[in-house]
Order: C-alpha cells, then sequence, then structure tokens
C-alpha cells in the first residue's frame, strides 16, 4: 500500500504542475486582460492564487465525497481503507505540490504542509478497522477539509477589487474556520481521552500543535481581513 501511495502522490504532485500553468494561462490571459494589472503579479502571486482556488476546489469535492465514509466509520464502524487512502493522497498531493510548485511560502505554512505529508504516510500504512490513535488523522483532515472556503478567499482577495465582497467572504472564512478548528480540537480531546495511553500520543500531539499554530494564525488573519 505504501509503494501504491507513493507512487500516486508521486503522479498528482506531477500533474499539478500543469494545473498551475493551465491556471496561470487562464487567469493571467482570459480573466484579468490588463496587461498592466497582471503585470503586477509575481511568479510567486499567481501560483499562490491557483494553489489556494485549486485547493479550494479539491476540498470541496473530497468533503462531499468522504463525508458518508467518515461517518460511516466513527458512527456505525465500518471503515473503508481504500476510501481513506485516497482521500489521504489527494489532500496531501495539494500541499506537497504546493510546496514544490510555490516557492516563498510562509514558514507556518511550509512547518503545517510538510507535518501534512508525514500524517498522510501513516495514513497510507493505517489500518482503520483496528482501532488506535491513526483515526484521529482523519478527525483533523475531515475538520481541515470542511473550512475550504478560507483557501478560496486566499486566492480571491487579489482577484476582488470589490472591498465590501472581499470582507464578506473573509468574514464567512473566519467564522467557519474558527468553529471547525475548534470542533476538531474538541473531537481530539474526546477521542484521545478514552483511548488507552502509548508513547505515540505525544507525536501525534506535537504534529497536531505545529498544524493548530498555523491555523491560529490564519484565523488572526482573517479576523484583521474581515474588519
Amino acid at each position: 500500500m505504501l509503494s501504491y501511495y507513493l507512487f500516486s502522490l508521486s503522479f498528482l504532485v506531477y500533474l499539478h504542475k500543469y494545473v498551475y500553468m493551465f491556471g496561470e494561462s487562464l487567469l493571467f490571459n482570459y480573466y484579468i486582460t490588463d496587461s498592466t494589472i497582471a503585470d503586477k503579479f509575481s511568479l510567486y502571486k499567481r501560483r499562490y492564487v491557483v494553489k489556494n482556488l485549486w485547493k479550494s476546489a479539491m476540498l470541496s469535492l473530497i468533503m462531499l465525497t468522504s463525508s458518508l465514509s467518515f461517518l460511516d466509520g466513527f458512527i456505525n464502524g465500518i471503515w473503508s481503507n481504500l476510501t481513506f487512502n485516497v482521500w489521504g493522497v489527494l489532500y496531501v498531493a495539494l500541499d506537497l505540490s504546493g510546496l514544490v510548485y510555490v516557492r516563498g511560502l510562509p514558514t507556518a505554512t511550509k512547518v503545517h504542509h510538510i507535518v501534512v505529508c508525514i500524517l498522510g504516510t501513516l495514513n497510507s500504512l493505517a489500518d482503520y478497522n483496528v482501532p488506535g490513535y491513526y483515526r484521529s488523522i482523519l478527525i483533523y483532515t475531515y475538520f481541515s477539509i470542511v473550512p475550504f472556503i478560507v483557501n478560496f478567499y486566499l486566492g480571491y482577495r487579489y482577484l476582488e477589487n470589490d472591498l465590501i465582497r472581499r470582507k464578506i467572504v473573509a468574514r464567512a472564512s473566519n467564522y467557519i474556520y474558527t468553529a471547525s478548528l475548534t470542533a476538531n480540537i474538541l473531537c481530539q480531546l474526546a477521542f484521545f481521552w478514552f483511548e488507552p495511553f502509548h508513547w505515540s500520543i505525544i507525536a501525534y500531539f506535537a504534529m497536531y500543535c505545529m498544524i493548530i499554530n498555523d491555523d491560529i494564525k490564519l484565523i488572526k488573519f482573517l479576523r484583521a481581513e474581515a474588519i
């Protein structure tokens, strides 16, 4: 399963290269037709916009196709390893391609993406039919997928000139992201509370804390943008 995961991940990251190229061409040749405006976008900013709009679209698709499997697992005890592995590799490919093709990302974002790659590898090795801490990966991933509007806003803000519209989207992103992060943390605490202690819990908590650090910074940013 690990070899399948690594092959699929490599293929998807390579495929994203062309998604970025197509997205840049579409946005800056057809959507933004004024060359004086387009020239103000550096290569980093162009790819940053495309990265976030593409990630938002993909996260919304993953959420729609994985929600039933997620509920089946935690409510009915029906765990589909194949579904979660496919879900995981799609999610990780988005973050890894961002690291590869979008040079200049903030350090906290890079750390976030790296930790996601580590958790994604663990996801590919896990057998969810056997109870274990790795099920918490599914919880964190799902609640990270739900606020896909946040990635939409991160790209959209550079393309929208209307300040009122930007603030409306920023406000909605802030509310949804804050609610998702709060629910995520509460569910994680409840999950680990009822699981027998194992040394690996320390490693999981350390990785989650690194991701949460980036989440909190982003929420503060969204809150400032919404004012």
